[in-house]
């Protein structure tokens, strides 16, 4: 028998594992942004970045290989999305859903557990809230609980606890709501019970959307999911209604619920205080005024039998930051005693986070601090020189933290001293600026963020979720070593042909290049025929092992692209194992007239030299930057190919693929560049 039991023992020990559920704000009581107790990147670089046009407010979750995330888009349209963490994969988005499931803005980083995503929607200056049970898998709906009245909103996360879902409502104070058990049209059911009536009615819904294609697809509109039947989750009990404003996450800790309440001075509603509430019932055990005019956003952190809070002055508002001041509270979870309190001259917004012994909190002011989570002792501070909204993650030994510059910080936990730093907005890689609000996340050794640019310097821009990581982007892809044949004088790259439509744009945009890095590295991914993962100016060395020197680039109107002839082919797979060699002008095709494109005059150029940072004399390769290496027209000079084409012929051509060429998209081919022949 003990062998047996120590058989089944060594059994279980080396099944695959499921990740763990992220059932509360930043993960776990303390806040630290992590719970798999992986350490956080040392030479960071970005293995992959996704650029949006919406703004990235919450804090990203992460569970079993997917990133789920709330977006906001033009007019704060709401969004939330479902981003794949995997380096390698073709396409970032795996689904997203929007109005009008999603009615109100959301800014709730969501809760996940046994394949289940909760969310809520609503922000500060909207009234009526509703909290989303949807499907990690494909987000297709589960339940949901919908609150009206003034003021009621969930800016915060989402507690699951023993099968009950907990959240603040803004004005309707805390609701706690069933997780499995439901009412549908008037009758009590269970999940799999009402996803067994919904996927019926959706299949009518589509069989219907098919007929009426048939009939007049002009006028035939997409089944909606805010058509189907909305089970509803049984409401356990609502505490604090007129009473209360909460808009940061509460905390579940055994039996009771922590609640930081606000009071707003523009409505006069609420009160600042924080209050313990029983978890089943809702009763009120404490409650300890909050003095002062600091509002507890940052919601409770939990250390054992000490319950801290971040406070601040002003809310996420950056034209308030040279007036912010806050406060960081310590209390007793067993009677509300104040342990100690530290008054700051910045705000804290975002959660403290504790690790061991020590409490460590971001403030507005630019700097990280650390206390001793049982006295309140100063242990050590940085300047990050920039101002924080989002707080601290915490993993291993080392403190993350995301500052309004769009600069991360990677901090020892033991000594406050830096380790290192990471301009993101200025990376070659992502080129795009932007402020974190939201706080950074660590999961499987990676750290993953998500920037905003709304009420920013630079409010047109895109917003950007990335992943830094110690990893090598592309490494673990496609081989891209670049094939050199002297003899031959060509040069052979390992491509893919290009999904034509990517899933954060609305349209499919003309041909502009020839390849480019794939999506989102690549700035022209979304107007390319194939993707490839070599460094421009790599393929450029190359070019020059053929004994070609490079001219000058073209950019715009009235510019004219010099430099040594070539020609431009793809490998293409064919029957029976063989490969066929296709020009690379049949490839295109004008859609305006049907006609293929006539042959080209291709030149190697070169790239322009760009020098990303303007604080440092470092110049690079721009291709290397942009991922671009061949241009149809002079739309770039970071590049390493263009055409004789010129911007005038844009007005003339809209360039698509020619399918009847092409293999499939995401299919293997091989980018072949021959020195052009005199004889040609």
């Amino acid at each position: 028998m003990r062998l047996a039991a120590l058989l089944l023992l060594t059994l279980f020990l080396t099944l695959p594992r499921a990740s763990a559920d992220w059932t509360t704000s930043r993960g776990n009581l303390q806040r630290t942004g992590n719970i798999d107790a992986q350490p956080g990147p040392k030479k960071p670089r970005v293995l992959w970045a996704y650029k949006a046009a919406q703004h990235f407010i919450a804090s990203p979750v992460p569970d079993a290989g997917t990133l789920y995330l709330p977006g906001l888009g033009a007019f704060n349209t709401p969004a939330f999305h479902a981003f794949s963490i995997d380096a390698d994969i073709a396409e970032r988005a795996l689904w997203s859903k929007a109005g009008p499931f999603i009615k109100l803005p959301s800014v709730s980083a969501p809760a996940v557990t046994g394949g289940l995503v909760i969310f809520g929607d609503g922000m500060h200056q909207t009234d009526g809230a509703t909290l989303y049970c949807i499907r990690a898998e494909n987000g297709r709906p589960v339940w949901q609980y919908s609150i009206p009245g003034k003021l009621v909103h969930m800016e915060g996360s989402p507690t699951i606890e023993k099968d009950r879902v907990y959240i603040g409502a803004g004005d309707a104070g805390v609701i706690c709501v069933e997780l499995k058990k439901l009412t549908l049209e008037g009758q009590d059911t269970d999940p799999a019970a009402a996803q067994k009536l919904l996927e019926a009615r959706w299949a009518e819904l589509t069989a219907k959307y098919a007929e009426a294609k048939k009939k007049d697809p002009d006028f035939a509109i997409p089944p909606s999911e805010d058509a189907l039947p909305k089970p509803a989750p049984k409401l356990v009990w609502q505490q604090g209604k007129g009473t209360l404003h909460v808009d940061a996450p509460v905390a579940v800790a055994g039996e009771r619920v922590l609640v930081a309440s606000a009071y707003i001075d523009d409505d006069k509603v609420g009160k600042r205080a924080l209050v313990c509430l029983g978890a089943g019932d809702g009763k009120v055990l404490w409650e300890v005024p909050l003095v002062g005019k600091y509002n507890p956003w940052a919601g409770p952190t939990v250390a054992g039998n000490t319950v801290l809070i971040g406070c601040s002055s002003i809310r996420f508002d950056r034209k308030l930051i040279p007036a912010a001041k806050g406060e960081v509270v310590a209390v007793n979870i067993e009677n509300g005693a104040i342990l100690w309190r530290k008054e700051l001259p910045g705000g804290v917004l975002s959660a403290v986070a504790v690790s061991g012994d020590l409490a460590v909190a971001t403030a507005t002011d630019g700097t990280v601090r650390a206390w001793a989570v049982a006295n309140g002792a100063e242990k050590w501070s940085y300047n990050a020189g920039a101002p924080f909204f989002a707080g601290p993650a915490v993993s291993g030994s080392s403190v993350y933290a995301a500052d309004l510059k769009g600069i991360v910080h990677a901090i020892s936990l033991a000594d406050g001293k830096p380790e290192w730093t990471f301009n993101v907005a200025t990376d070659p890689a992502v080129q795009g600026p932007g402020m974190f609000f939201g706080s950074p996340v660590v999961h499987g050794g990676e750290l993953f963020l998500a920037t905003t640019n709304i009420d920013g310097d630079q409010p047109n821009q895109p917003s950007v979720v990335v992943c830094l990581s110690d990893k090598i982007a592309g490494a673990g892809a496609a081989n891209a070593v670049i094939a050199v044949d002297k003899a031959n004088r060509r040069i052979s790259i390992p491509a893919k042909i290009a999904p034509r439509k990517l899933p954060n744009l609305k349209d499919v945009y003309p041909l502009e290049v020839l390849a480019t890095f794939p999506t989102p590295r690549g700035q022209k991914a979304h107007e390319t025929i194939v993707t490839f993962e070599a460094k421009p100016s790599e393929i450029h060395k190359a070019l020059e092992q053929l004994g070609l020197k490079p001219g000058k680039p073209a950019k715009g109107e009235g510019s004219i692209a010099t430099g040594p002839e070539v020609t431009v082919a793809l490998e293409l797979p064919g029957v029976a194992g063989r490969t066929r060699l296709v020009p690379i002008e049949p490839a295109m095709i004008d859609i305006r007239t049907g006609k293929k494109m006539p042959p080209l005059k291709w030149h190697f150029t070169g790239s322009a030299i760009r020098q990303p940072d303007p604080a440092k004399p470092a110049k690079v390769y721009g291709a290397d930057l942009s991922g671009t290496l061949a241009t149809i027209y002079p739309v770039t000079d970071e590049t390493v190919l263009q055409s004789n084409l010129t911007l005038a012929e844009t007005s003339l051509l809209r360039l698509e693929t020619n399918s009847n060429v092409l293999p499939a998209e995401g299919t293997p081919v091989t980018l072949r560049i021959e020195v052009k022949r005199t004889s040609e």
